[in-house]
């Protein structure tokens, strides 16, 4: 007797491609929203915004997204959006504290190279979803 059900395609739907990319930008944003949250509280409780307030206030706004989070898990578009916001205010912040973006300077010199490389990622990745795509010739 010849089975009935048919074959399942090896290859991956393109509804399913689109929904594991937004899945991996989601988990990319969130994960730079707590690490930014994260430094910028750590650097708020030991005063070093004290002396650079532009970088304090910068940071404040990067707080006042992250409270537009629910729960500070990025699950939708909206979501996302409010992460793009916080990362766009988080390096400005960053910027405010060192022009050069090179941060030797700073106890935290480390932890703030790698949120400015976390923040440049997610604002890469909207970047690229907001640049209309050349068509196919």
């Amino acid at each position: 007797m010849a089975n009935s059900k048919p074959k399942k395609s090896k290859t991956a739907k393109p509804g399913q491609i689109a929904k594991t990319v937004e899945l991996k930008r989601f988990v990319l944003a969130e994960a730079a929203c707590q690490a930014v949250m994260q430094l910028f509280a750590v650097m708020d409780k030991s005063g070093e915004f004290a002396e650079h307030e532009t970088a304090r206030q910068y940071a404040q706004m990067a707080s006042v997204y992250y409270r537009k989070i629910r729960n500070g898990k990025v699950l939708s578009p909206a979501d996302f959006n409010a992460s793009v916001d916080l990362c766009t205010a988080a390096r400005r912040a960053l910027q405010a504290l060192d022009a050069g973006m090179d941060f030797s300077a700073w106890s935290q010199a480390e932890a703030l190279r790698e949120v400015e490389r976390q923040t440049d990622a997610v604002l890469r990745e909207y970047q690229a979803l907001i640049t209309p795509k050349a068509p196919k010739v």
